[in-house]
């Protein structure tokens, strides 16, 4: 057994658990292939909410699932990361108001020089309550 699995292995109890866990609660709220970008991309409805650009599609699999693109050219990979740990939660807890399972691929259109991370999940609360009805 390499380190990495007898750590996994010993981590189960804890409550980091979910971390290292195949099946978490996360990765299914991940599009299931990079042929899925695309199609959403391509054929996405555009809806624009402050920061936030949406391209939403129904879902084909009857799972919601989501995307959060941040550009290299909006900030250092810090920026990036935040962005998207400010969105996931907002979005993730809402999907089970959606009344129908939607695909959304999610751009922020805010660079570092004018980050607000308030307006960034206010955006995000706005977008998520309106997808509700969608």
């Amino acid at each position: 057994m390499c380190l990495a699995a007898a750590v996994q292995k010993a981590a189960k109890g804890s409550p980091l658990a979910m971390s290292f866990t195949k099946n978490n609660s996360l990765k299914r709220f991940r599009f299931p292939s990079k042929a899925s970008y695309s199609i959403v991309a391509s054929k996405g409805e555009r809806v624009k909410f402050g920061f936030l650009s949406l391209k939403i599609l129904k879902s084909p699999d009857a799972c919601s699932r989501f995307c959060f693109i941040v550009k290299k050219k909006n900030g250092c990979a810090v920026f990036r990361n935040r962005c998207r740990r400010v969105l996931r939660p907002v979005f993730f807890n809402e999907a089970k108001n959606f009344k129908s399972a939607l695909w959304i691929m999610a751009m922020v259109e805010m660079n570092r020089a004018n980050a607000d991370w308030k307006a960034l999940k206010a955006c995000g609360v706005e977008a998520a309550r309106k997808l509700a009805g969608y």
